[in-house]
């Protein structure tokens, strides 16, 4: 409840909390305020409060017009008989509302349920207000919406399942020719298609998905149609280029790798994982299309891996009993400034004036670390709980890429004995 009351309240994003209002609550004292109701009513369940928000139109509401109607939404929805936070951010180029509302009810100790009644309530409400207030409202909502972390990996161009899919097709379209070529080419990618005649839409399954998709929901340019039309614009022209002068650079190094010592443990694991996805080195520029299909799992989790890597190498953590007990220190820590923050609390009820804002400074420092312990303690969690399924994918992996090697060698072998260097060639000669 801290951490989201300290992120909707952020001084830097309301004005210097110019634009934080509590409903049915005082918002400097709203998180005691909740914890209060909990106890009055025995309540211990694990849903401590819910985190909502509404955003309007860019340039088309003041900061003042976006927090009276989301005020007025908070006092329609829920109050009646539940505490509520709202808060106006104004960092953004969308002005929005953030609701932080307690799970339990002041007047009854009944839970509030997230339920898809209830969402669609908010919204109308929502919709209502905007209306009164002239302002623009979505009048028919475009189906089912991206996941969120879905939306914010392709907003910041981290590979996605659909982007990487796109990048397999683009790369099978301009090496093909026929449908044949086509299906070939995103085969040796860990791709199936099927061209069903009897199906209206072509769908694409890489391994390991659970289920198809629909080539035409990948966009435009993945439609039946215009996968054909791209397909057929590729020439069959041969074309002969010169080979270029290769080019030799000479790098001197200093120093002896003699004495130096592998990294092995949690750290090296991480780390050549990371080299697999193409994290490491950096500026590495990576064919996601062609990564092993158990590789392509993990490419929506490159941040949280990323992470969970730095935080090996930044503590030299290479056992689980080092991993165990960097994780107990930061507990014990935590404990101790939990501790002081509700010291501090009760103080700052008591005090007033200077005194009080030297407590309200140490209470924001003791909240700021707080907050990067508890980062750490989940990314401890993270490690302990990835660390062997990293260590068995790399293995699959090494034993495919093992066999993929011995075909190889395998499909040379057999080219080579079947070559006759003493056969007559087209031109006449030998």
């Amino acid at each position: 409840m801290v951490d989201v009351m300290e992120y909707a309240t952020n001084k830097n994003k309301t004005e210097q909390r110019f634009f934080v209002t509590g409903v049915n609550c005082d918002p400097t004292t709203a998180r005691d305020e909740m914890m209060i109701t909990k106890a009055g009513w025995n309540d211990t369940s694990e849903i401590v409060c819910y985190h909502g928000f509404q955003s309007f139109k860019h340039g088309e509401v003041t900061p003042e017009q976006a927090h009276e109607v989301g005020v007025k939404l908070a006092e329609r929805m829920w109050g009646d008989r539940f505490q509520v936070i709202v808060a106006t951010h104004l960092n953004t180029d969308c002005l929005h509302n953030h609701f932080v509302v307690n799970s339990v009810s002041f007047a009854d100790g009944m839970h509030y349920h997230d339920n898809k009644a209830n969402l669609r309530l908010l919204r109308q409400r929502s919709d209502e207000l905007c209306r009164e207030y002239a302002l623009s409202v979505i009048e028919h909502p475009s189906g089912k919406k991206k996941p969120y972390a879905l939306y914010q990996a392709e907003k910041q161009g981290r590979p996605t399942r659909d982007n990487v899919a796109r990048q397999a097709v683009d790369e099978a379209i301009s090496k093909s020719f026929t449908l044949k070529d086509f299906d070939r080419q995103l085969a040796e990618m860990g791709y199936r298609i099927n061209f069903d005649p009897n199906r209206k839409y072509w769908t694409i399954i890489g391994k390991g998905w659970q289920r198809p998709k629909r080539l035409y929901k990948l966009g435009e340019e993945y439609t039946n149609d215009r996968i054909m039309e791209r397909i057929s614009e590729n020439s069959y022209a041969v074309k002969f280029q010169s080979f270029s002068e290769p080019q030799v650079k000479v790098y001197r190094v200093k120093g002896s790798l003699k004495n130096a010592r592998k990294i092995g443990g949690l750290r090296g694991l991480y780390l050549h994982y990371c080299y697999k996805l193409g994290i490491l080195p950096k500026g590495r520029k990576q064919n996601y299309a062609r990564l092993h299909y158990l590789l392509k799992d993990d490419l929506m989790k490159m941040e949280a891996i990323t992470q969970e890597t730095r935080l090996l190498c930044r503590n030299h953590i290479d056992t689980a009993e080092q991993l165990c007990s960097y994780k107990g220190s930061l507990e014990t820590e935590m404990s101790a400034l939990l501790q002081k923050r509700k010291e501090l609390y009760s103080k700052s009820r008591r005090t007033s004036g200077e005194e009080k804002e030297a407590v309200k400074a140490e209470l924001s420092d003791i909240s700021g670390r707080l907050k990067i312990i508890r980062k750490e303690v989940r990314l401890c969690e993270g490690i302990a709980a990835r660390s062997d399924t990293l260590k068995e994918k790399l293995q699959t992996i090494r034993a495919d890429e093992h066999e993929q090697q011995r075909k190889e060698l395998m499909k040379n072998e057999h080219r080579r004995r079947s070559g006759r260097t003493n056969r007559p060639n087209e031109l006449g000669g030998l």
